[in-house]
């Protein structure tokens, strides 16, 4: 029962944040919100899923780590956060 009250409670903090954050910056908030997190869910999916896929060599395990580390790296530091900081500066505008 008392469970279900705290649950109740930051469930209803949650979408009342939610709620304020729309409303105050609109559409574009949640579209950079959901962009942040397929971002985090891509990339980590991905790694867990091909890493565990690999063969039990620790060389071969190493030299992926190293390479999807850079290649991460690569894409969200010269794609994804100007994307992102492109639509924090609309929603600053607003």
């Amino acid at each position: 029962m008392i469970i279900n009250f705290i649950y109740f409670l930051l469930s209803s903090s949650v979408f009342f944040w939610f709620y304020i954050n729309i409303k105050k910056n609109g559409l574009k908030w949640i579209i950079k919100g959901l962009l942040q997190i397929g971002i985090l869910i891509l990339f980590i999916g991905g790694f867990f899923k091909i890493f565990f896929t690999l063969p039990p060599n620790l060389f071969i395990k190493i030299i992926f780590l190293i390479t999807y580390t850079w290649c991460t790296v690569g894409i969200n530091v010269n794609f994804m956060i100007p994307l992102i900081s492109l639509i924090d500066q609309k929603i600053v505008e607003k």
